[in-house]
């Protein structure tokens, strides 16, 4: 919905003002309004005849003691975000703000001041284009449909309630005023709020002119956290804005970052292409006001951070840098939190083991006969085919413990509209063997994998099934490889990129988030937890594998 315009602001006020005055205040200001109204032009006639009475400001409707009333407890910065929000040509906004940032305090904020202005419309379905008495809804959806309700849907009631204003109009409709349900907030005029989950279907029979998504980036529709909905739920709700009300509606998304790549992060990118996408990433010491700290600061990846978060960002940076600087880190939870340990182990050549064929390199050949063990994770269109060659020596300062080289790693992806070729994939194998070296075991992860295992033994390879999404332990063993400087790898930036982004998922299995791969590391991980088993007896330090 637009605002009023610039030119008839000083009207604006004045009528505001009166509005809200005692009526025996009324009478001084009467000469000064028939002045103004006597200079009445189309614009002026156009607005009186839209509206009943005006809207206020988006910052007076905060802070003055009329509407909300919450004055200097607002951080300026919030009120900057709400007036320039507001007062642009936006109708979808993307908030990204570090935690503690009042990102929810902020959802209240711009849900109360679109009812304001919706309520101050004479007659808002006219107005809009729909049938009278029908109902124009304002949607709050977080991760859930209790933190919706806990959180921001409370804040809503709370400042519905409070405020003067809402109490002063609603209070002319008797009990058709401000009716607080559970779950449900109805105003006059068939306004209502309603509260929503994670679930895409949630917005569905509503004509929704403003919606909310709490933090956007946390949607998630499995309890192991692997697929998030936000992409789905975003979609849900502008075709449910726009089908109404065109480019009138307002969707905000609000979150803190969870990783690279992730929804509010898609978003953000989003900026440079779409002047209507208003977009703003604060750090949470950029959004409390300055007084707060005492003045010191420290650098952090080019950051200048208070020193008052230096404890914060000394115990665990990478949670610091996503929660605190609203900054996205790799992964969420990570798998391997030391990414200099990773960075010390890429020690060989970096350079792809294919050639511009699709076929080995022609100077890939054994340069010993040491047993290699060979991974190979299957994928078909989406994930791609991971494939890694390893084998052990024996540690120049413990013997009897083995480090891990990596021969190589190579990640297959299927052609465009196309299929990984699995023939192919059994070749390259045998090509292997065909340059000398010496295949101990080549092993699959379970997909699709019989025929090739059943094909490869015929041609006198040992084949084993072997699975890392069941079982913490090649991971786990592949994580103390780096973190003792015992494993060597090639600088391949696929599996370096895997590696860093890959999850812990409560504690049970390691993932790749969404939009992400893990085949090349999945590959990895049972080629050198296959090769551990094999030396020794399956010792790696004092754990037995």
């Amino acid at each position: 919905m637009s605002n009023p315009r610039p030119e008839s602001l000083n009207k604006l006020n004045l009528v505001q003002q009166m509005y809200t005055l005692p009526l025996d205040a009324w009478r001084p200001q009467l000469d000064s309004l028939s002045r103004l109204l006597s200079q009445g032009s189309p614009p002026w006639r156009e607005l009186t005849a839209v509206y009943e009475q005006p809207p206020a400001p988006p910052a007076e409707f905060v802070t003055s003691p009329l509407y909300l009333g919450l004055g200097n407890r607002v951080y300026p910065m919030v009120l900057r975000t709400l007036e320039e929000l507001f007062n642009g040509p936006y109708n979808e906004a993307a908030i990204c703000w570090g935690i503690g940032s009042g990102k929810s305090f902020f959802s209240s904020l711009a849900i109360s001041y679109l009812l304001h202005r919706t309520l101050c419309l004479r007659d808002p379905q006219a107005y809009y284009g729909l049938a009278p008495g029908s109902a124009i809804a304002f949607l709050n959806m977080s991760a859930s449909a209790g933190q919706a309700q806990r959180v921001v849907f409370n804040e809503i009631k709370q400042r519905l309630i409070a405020s003067p204003w809402f109490r002063r109009f609603c209070s002319r409709y008797g009990k058709h005023g401000l009716q607080v349900l559970s779950g449900e907030i109805r105003l006059p005029k068939h306004l209502v709020v309603v509260t929503g989950n994670s679930a895409e279907t949630c917005p569905l029979g509503y004509n929704l002119l403003g919606a909310v998504l709490d933090e956007a980036a946390f949607l998630l529709t499995t309890g192991d956290g692997r697929r998030d909905a936000a992409e789905e739920i975003y979609h849900a709700l502008r075709q449910r804005i726009t089908s109404r009300f065109f480019n009138r509606g307002l969707l905000v998304l609000i979150s803190s970052p969870r990783h690279v790549g992730d929804f509010i992060e898609r978003k953000l990118a989003e900026a440079p292409d779409s002047p209507r996408l208003y977009t703003s990433r604060r750090a949470l010491w950029e959004m409390k006001p300055p007084q707060l700290y005492c003045g010191r600061f420290f650098e952090y990846e080019g950051l200048q951070v208070p020193v008052e978060y230096q404890d914060d960002f000394r115990r665990n940076p990478q949670r610091a840098l996503r929660d605190l600087a609203a900054r996205p880190t790799q992964a969420y939870c990570a798998w391997l939190t030391d990414e200099q340990a990773l960075e010390a182990c890429c020690d060989l050549p970096g350079e792809s083991p294919l050639d511009e064929g699709g076929r080995w390199r022609g100077d890939l050949r054994a340069p010993d006969s040491l047993p290699r063990y060979l991974h190979v994770d299957l994928g078909l269109r989406r994930d791609g085919c991971g494939i890694a060659m390893v084998h052990c020596r024996p540690a120049p300062e413990r013997p009897d413990e083995p480090e891990v080289w990596a021969d190589l790693v190579v990640r297959l992806t299927a052609p465009a509209g196309g299929e990984i070729d699995f023939a192919r994939v059994r070749e390259l194998i045998n090509d292997l063997r065909r340059r000398g070296y010496s295949l101990a075991q080549v092993s699959f992860d379970g997909w699709q994998s019989v025929d090739s295992r059943q094909i490869l033994r015929r041609q006198g390879f040992r084949t084993a099934l072997v699975s890392v999404d069941r079982d913490l332990g090649p991971y786990e063993t592949l994580k103390e490889l780096v973190n003792t400087g015992r494993l060597h790898l090639p600088r391949y930036e696929p599996l370096l990129r895997e590696l860093k982004r890959l999850e812990l998922v409560d504690g049970r299995k390691v993932d790749h988030p969404r939009g992400g791969s893990k085949d090349a590391a999945d590959a990895l991980a049972a080629a050198t937890s296959e090769a551990i088993k094999h030396w020794g007896g399956g010792r790696i330090g004092s754990r037995i594998i």
